[in-house]
C-alpha cells in the first residue's frame, strides 16, 4: 500500500505540473534561416527554466509572422526589430496597415547582415555588382528590402543598375546562389546557408573571422540590426515576465545552443527601442531587476 500511494502520489504530482504549464507559440522564419536555428534554442531554454511550453512555428516571410501575432494566432516572434517596428508604425511595407497589437519583449543583439560573393566572382566591391544579378523583391520575406537597398546604396548604386531577380525569401534566394542563379547572397552572418553554400535602427559592427563563420576570411565593418522577441498584446504579462526572465538568466545554455548568443548582452536586454513600445510584462522584469 505504502508503494502504490507513493506512485499514485508521484502521479498526481506529475499530473498537476503539466497542467500548471502553460503553451505559448513562438513565430519566426522557416528551418534553413538562422533565426529559426535561435528560436529552436530559445524555445529548449525557456521551456528548461521555466513552467513554459514553447511550439516554434515557421512561418515563409515576416508579413506571416507578423500577421500571426498581431491577431494572437501566435504569442512570441523573433526578427529584425527594423520590421517589427515598421509593421506597428504603419510604415514602409505596411503603410496605412498598422499592427497595433506588437511590443518588445526582450533585446537579444545586433544580427550582422552582409553580402555575399563567391571568390572566383570578380566582384570586389558594392560597384562591380553593376549587371550582375541581385535578388530582389521578397514576397514573402518583405523585411529584406530595405537592407539590400541600404547595401547597395551605399555602394553608390540602386536596384536600377542590377538585373533583379526576383526571389520569395533568403532561403529560396541562398539555393539559387548555389544553383548559379543569383551574382550575389544576403543572409545573415553565420547563418546555417551560408556555411551551405535603412532604418534608424541601423548601425555598423565589425566581424571578424572565426571557424564558426563560413566567408569571412577579414575583418569587415557590417551592416547590423537588433534583433528582438517580440510579443502581442494578448499575452499576459505574468507569461512575458517570465519568458523574459528564463532568456536573460540563462546566457550561457543560449551560447551553448548558438554561438551567435555570445553577443547577447544582458545588461542591455531591457533596452527601450525607439519605435516600438515595450510589453508591460517586460517592464516590469526589467524594472525590478535593474540595478
Amino acid at each position: 500500500m505504502l508503494k502504490f500511494g507513493r506512485a499514485a502520489s508521484l502521479a498526481a504530482a506529475a499530473f498537476a505540473s503539466a497542467a500548471d504549464a502553460q503553451s505559448v507559440s513562438f513565430a519566426t522564419l522557416p528551418p534553413g534561416s538562422i533565426l529559426h536555428a535561435q528560436a529552436s534554442v530559445i524555445a529548449r531554454v525557456v521551456q528548461d527554466h521555466s513552467k513554459l511550453q514553447v511550439r516554434v512555428i515557421g512561418y515563409d516571410g515576416d508579413a506571416s509572422i507578423l500577421d500571426a501575432v498581431n491577431t494572437q494566432k501566435a504569442d512570441f516572434l523573433l526578427l529584425d526589430v527594423g520590421e517589427v517596428a515598421d509593421a506597428y508604425q504603419g510604415q514602409g511595407d505596411w503603410k496605412g496597415k498598422p499592427k497595433p497589437s506588437l511590443r518588445t519583449a526582450i533585446t537579444l543583439y545586433g544580427s550582422q547582415m552582409a553580402f555575399w560573393v563567391k571568390k572566383d566572382s570578380g566582384i570586389g566591391s558594392i560597384a562591380d555588382l553593376k549587371g550582375k544579378r541581385v535578388p530582389s523583391e521578397w514576397a514573402q520575406q518583405t523585411g529584406v528590402l530595405p537592407h539590400t537597398t541600404a547595401l547597395l546604396n551605399a555602394g553608390g548604386i540602386t536596384y536600377n543598375d542590377v538585373v533583379k531577380v526576383p526571389e520569395v525569401n533568403v532561403v529560396r534566394a541562398a539555393d539559387d546562389f548555389k544553383a548559379g542563379k543569383l551574382d550575389l547572397l544576403f543572409f545573415a552572418v553565420g547563418a546555417p546557408k551560408v556555411a551551405e553554400v535603412a532604418r534608424t535602427e541601423y548601425y555598423f559592427s565589425r566581424v571578424n573571422p572565426a571557424p564558426n563563420i563560413a566567408g569571412v576570411d577579414k575583418p569587415s565593418r557590417v551592416q547590423t540590426i537588433d534583433v528582438v522577441v517580440a510579443a502581442g498584446t494578448h499575452v499576459k504579462d505574468d507569461v512575458v515576465y517570465e519568458f523574459v526572465k528564463a532568456m536573460r538568466a540563462n546566457k550561457k545554455a543560449l551560447v551553448d545552443g548558438h554561438p551567435n548568443f555570445g553577443r547577447f548582452d544582458e545588461r542591455t536586454a531591457g533596452k527601450r527601442q525607439p519605435r516600438l513600445p515595450q510589453h508591460p510584462g517586460a517592464i516590469k522584469y526589467f524594472r525590478e531587476t535593474s540595478s
